[in-house]
């Protein structure tokens, strides 16, 4: 940047970035200003604890004047309540912090003993008089729960299997997909297939075949199609939209069957009507796919996905290049990870420290992972030399994000040349590498350029595996971010620095081994791949390898 950024500037960019309204040029800018100046850092980090500090007075004040006696609440009471993070600006911030100084005096004469009454507030978190500010909200109706061999129309938009879906269209080519709708009913689709997701309880299906398991708790679940509506009762039925006479089976229950200018047609168990016409014939399961039948198929599924990793895997290790390949399959109790790369003796196996062991990507295939719960759990490693070319690729399962950052891949120590992979607390991707002569250690500050992605996990995402993948390229002067094979993001490299991993830990950081008070860094979830490969790896190999 030509010139420093004024305080207003960084306020703007601050809160739009809370906000989640910041545009993609203004993300670089703020991200720039991050790396050029020690000023905006500060200021970033003061902000964030301005917004943690003024969102817990406010419902703290909010709690004091629901539960305190009345002469309490009237001190409390000019003080007006936060409003939601999506309504507020600079503006707000102003007032809010003034507010937050009212509440701030308030409370504390409202607590300071006046008489020998005390204040106990005694509010039920579930009580209608607590308001959370900035809660989590989801548009989702519905949950991918198993598939096979899926192959979707658009497969750059494609649902990933345990992802919540909203409502919106779905196009399937090939293969079985099953479907939990959150009100409780499962849908089978084959492709091809298009469906259209229109709440918790409500499916139009325009072409395919379905099936159908509707338990008594979601009674009254509707499907539209182009010939009329059904409305399930508690039943088990398949629905054949694939010829020139789509028609309804009931399986097992009742079913109701509206069509336009045609009186309501009840369908009870064994009975069958096509979509045109009011004539009864007997329900024909043939054809239909049924959870039953998918347990085998999905196992198969999983098999062949897991023989189809192992086969990359061995090419990978043909790669001169490739430092460290921890394959996550070693003996049942280990508390060591055994580095697989054939050119990498230098790199000594990884220590386990706390985590537990749990299955992988693909359960019932033998498919090993790490499971990372608390602040303890690690995996120690070392990587010595210094690289001006890295790929780092992880296969984790991220379960939540309830820190400010979680540690995917991080050197020990804040130093030149070092490398931070992490997520930080909104779900965005960074890398932050040390630059400069710079030594804490002797009370000289090592600058920080951080390389940050746009949002990738949402809470949509939480629980899904996910392939990421990250270069760090000083030939090409670039930083990439990969998920799932396909790039996510770019961004220039300012400043040359090499990078020199070192001594490092999967899934959590240690600042310095002598701080008392070390930073939270743990990760939440499970990871069952990690590998380092001492050169840039291109989009087609990163593909090759997320397949």
């Amino acid at each position: 940047m030509n010139s420093s950024p004024t305080d207003h500037e960084l306020l703007r960019l601050f809160a739009m970035k809370a906000d989640g309204t910041i545009t993609p040029e203004d993300h670089e800018k703020l991200c720039q200003f991050l790396a050029d100046s020690p000023h905006a850092r500060r200021e970033w980090f003061a902000f964030q604890d301005g917004e943690d500090a003024l969102q817990s007075w406010s419902q703290r004040a909010s709690l004091i004047q629901s539960s305190a006696p009345a002469q309490t609440q009237a001190a409390v009471a000019p003080v007006a309540p936060v409003k939601a993070r999506t309504q507020r600006g600079i503006a707000w911030r102003i007032t809010a912090a003034m507010a937050a100084g009212i509440v701030i005096g308030a409370v504390t004469w409202a607590l300071w003993p006046q008489s020998t009454a005390t204040i106990t507030p005694s509010v039920s978190p579930s009580g209608s008089n607590v308001v959370i500010q900035d809660e989590a909200t989801t548009s989702a109706v519905a949950v991918l729960t198993r598939g096979v061999d899926l192959v979707w129309e658009d497969n750059g938009t494609a649902p990933s299997l345990h992802e919540p879906l909203s409502p919106g269209e779905l196009k399937l080519r090939s293969g079985v997909a099953e479907i939990e709708f959150f009100q409780g009913a499962r849908l089978r689709i084959e492709g091809p297939a298009e469906l259209k997701l229109v709440s918790a309880g409500e499916a139009f299906c325009k072409s395919g075949r379905f099936s159908a398991d509707v338990p008594f708790h979601a009674r009254g679940f509707r499907i539209g199609t182009p010939k009329g509506d059904l409305v399930d009762l508690g039943t088990e039925f398949g629905l054949d939209l694939t010829g020139d006479a789509p028609a309804l089976h009931v399986f097992k229950g009742e079913v109701e069957l509206h069509r336009p200018q045609t009186p309501m047609q009840l369908l009870t168990t064994g009975q069958a009507a096509r979509m045109e016409g009011s004539d009864t014939m007997s329900a024909d399961d043939t054809g239909f796919a049924f959870s039953r039948d998918l347990d085998s198929r999905v196992q198969a599924s999983q098999r062949q996905s897991f023989d189809a990793w192992q086969q990359t895997a061995a090419q990978q290790l043909r790669d001169p290049a490739l430092l460290l390949r921890l394959d996550f399959q070693d003996g049942a109790g280990a508390r060591s990870l055994k580095n697989t790369a054939p050119q990498g003796p230098d790199v000594a196996a990884g220590t386990i420290v706390g985590c537990t062991w749990t299955q992988g990507r693909w359960p019932g295939t033998g498919k090993q992972a790490l499971q990372f719960r608390s602040l303890s759990d690690r995996v120690r490693l070392k990587i010595p030399g210094q690289y001006r070319q890295l790929t780092a690729i992880a296969s984790v399962q991220l379960n939540g994000l309830n820190i400010r950052q979680s540690s995917i891949c991080m050197t020990q120590g804040l130093g030149a040349g070092y490398m931070h992979w992490q997520v930080l607390n909104d779900g965005s991707l960074c890398l932050g590498v040390g630059e400069g002569p710079g030594r804490p250690d002797h009370g000289t500050p090592v600058r920080w350029q951080d390389y940050i992605s746009p949002v990738l996990f949402t809470p949509e995402r939480f629980g899904q595996w996910v392939h990421l993948a990250m270069v760090y390229d000083l030939d090409a002067r670039e930083v990439r971010f990969y998920l799932n094979g396909t790039r996510f993001s770019t961004h220039p490299i300012k400043e040359a620095v090499e990078l020199s991993p070192g001594l490092m830990e999967l899934g959590n950081w240690t600042p310095t081994p002598d701080k008392r008070q070390q930073p939270v860094r743990n990760f939440n979830g499970c990871m069952d791949e990690f590998s380092l490969i001492s050169r840039a790896l291109n989009d087609a190999e990163v593909r090759q390898l997320a397949r």
